[in-house]
C-alpha cells in the first residue's frame, strides 16, 4: 500500500471528471429530459420508465453518495470506510486492492494526512437494481487538492441492502485522463451548426456560430411551441485570457443568467455551472456534453441545486445535426 506522499490518486470517487455545463433555469427545458437509444450512427431518443421501488433504491443510493460526499470533504476516513460493508472491497485506478472496513479506513486516514483539504464531486451516471438487496451504481469522479491539479475517475460500485441500509462490497475505479489533445475552442469546431431535439409538443433548437476573428462561439437556443418560435437564450463561450479556462456565460429570456467552467474529456466536455435564477435563487450544476459522432451529441446535467437544495438529476438528452 504505496501511497504517494504528496498527491494520491486514492478515492472511491478519485478522480473523474465532472462534466460543467449551464444549469439553464428555464422551465422549458425540463420538458427535455428523456433517456436517450442511439443505435449505430442514428440518434433517436424514448422516455424512460422506471418503478416506484427501483426510484427508492435510486433516491437511497444518491442520499448515500451525497453523505459520502460531505464525509470526503471534511476528511473523515472513519465515516467514509463506513459506507463499505464489514468486509467490503475497494480496488483503486491502479489495481491496489484494500479488503475490510479497518483497512479501508487506514488508507483514508493516510490519504486525508497526505491531502489536507480535498474535496471531491460524484455524478452518478446509472444505478441498477439486481433483485431485493443487490443494486449496481456506475459513475464519475474528480477528486481536487489545494494547489494541484484535479484528478479524474470512473468507478463501478456494487451494493448490498443489509438491515434496511445500502453498503458497499465492492467499489472498482478506473483512471480517466482529461484528453491532451484538446485545444480549447479548436476543439468546439465540430459543434458548429444547428442542433435540434424534437418532442410531440415541443421542439427544441440550439445554434453554435462563430464570432468574428474566431475567439468566441456564441450559442442561441429557441424553442418551437405549436408552430411558434420562442427564444430562450444566448451563450458566449471562449477562453480566459487571465485563467487560461475554456468559459461561458449564458443569459437566459427569463432572467436568469450562469457562468461555467469546461473542462475537456474524451469526446466532449464537463461543464461546472454556477448562477442565479430571475428571482434571485443561487443555481449550480455539473453538465456533460458528449458527441456520438457527426451528426449527433448528448447533454445531460447532474448534481444540480437551487439555494443548496439537490435537484434532481436531468436526464441525458439526445440532439441531432440539423
Amino acid at each position: 500500500m504505496n501511497f504517494p506522499k504528496d498527491k494520491t490518486s486514492f478515492c472511491f470517487t478519485v478522480p473523474i471528471l465532472t462534466l460543467l455545463f449551464v444549469f439553464n433555469s428555464t422551465a422549458l427545458f425540463a420538458q427535455f429530459q428523456r433517456s436517450p437509444l442511439a443505435e449505430n450512427s442514428g440518434v433517436t431518443s424514448s422516455p424512460a420508465q422506471s418503478t416506484p421501488q427501483a426510484a427508492d433504491v435510486k433516491r437511497a443510493i444518491q442520499s448515500t453518495s451525497a453523505a459520502f460526499k460531505q464525509a470526503f470533504d471534511q476528511g473523515n476516513a472513519k465515516v467514509v470506510a463506513s459506507f463499505w460493508s464489514p468486509e467490503g472491497e475497494y480496488i483503486d485506478a491502479k489495481g491496489m486492492r484494500l479488503v475490510g472496513r479497518p483497512a479501508i479506513e487506514k488508507a483514508y486516514e493516510t490519504y486525508f494526512k497526505q491531502n489536507k483539504n480535498a474535496k471531491i464531486q460524484v455524478a452518478i451516471d446509472s444505478v441498477r437494481q439486481i433483485g431485493n438487496n443487490l443494486a449496481i451504481e456506475e459513475g464519475r469522479t474528480a477528486v481536487t487538492v489545494s494547489g494541484g491539479a484535479p484528478d479524474f475517475s470512473q468507478y463501478t460500485a456494487t451494493y448490498v441492502k443489509r438491515d434496511g441500509k445500502w453498503k458497499m462490497v465492492s467499489v472498482k475505479e478506473s483512471g480517466m485522463t482529461p484528453s491532451v489533445a484538446h485545444s480549447g475552442l479548436k476543439d468546439l469546431e465540430w459543434i458548429i451548426g444547428t442542433w435540434v431535439v424534437d418532442d410531440q409538443k415541443l421542439s427544441l433548437a440550439t445554434k453554435y456560430e462563430w464570432l468574428p476573428g474566431k475567439k468566441f462561439v456564441e450559442r442561441t437556443f429557441s424553442a418551437n411551441v405549436k408552430g411558434s418560435t420562442k427564444p430562450i437564450g444566448k451563450q458566449i463561450i471562449g477562453t480566459d485570457p487571465i485563467s487560461g479556462h475554456l468559459m461561458s456565460w449564458t443569459f437566459n429570456s427569463d432572467g436568469s443568467h450562469a457562468v461555467g467552467i469546461w473542462t475537456a474529456i474524451d469526446n466532449g466536455w464537463v461543464i461546472e455551472s454556477r448562477g442565479v435564477t430571475s428571482n434571485g435563487k443561487i443555481t449550480s450544476a455539473n453538465n456533460i456534453l458528449t458527441k456520438i459522432d457527426d451528426n449527433g451529441c448528448r447533454w445531460q446535467s447532474v448534481k444540480r441545486t437551487v439555494n443548496g437544495v439537490e435537484m434532481p438529476d436531468a436526464l441525458e438528452v439526445v440532439s441531432k445535426r440539423k
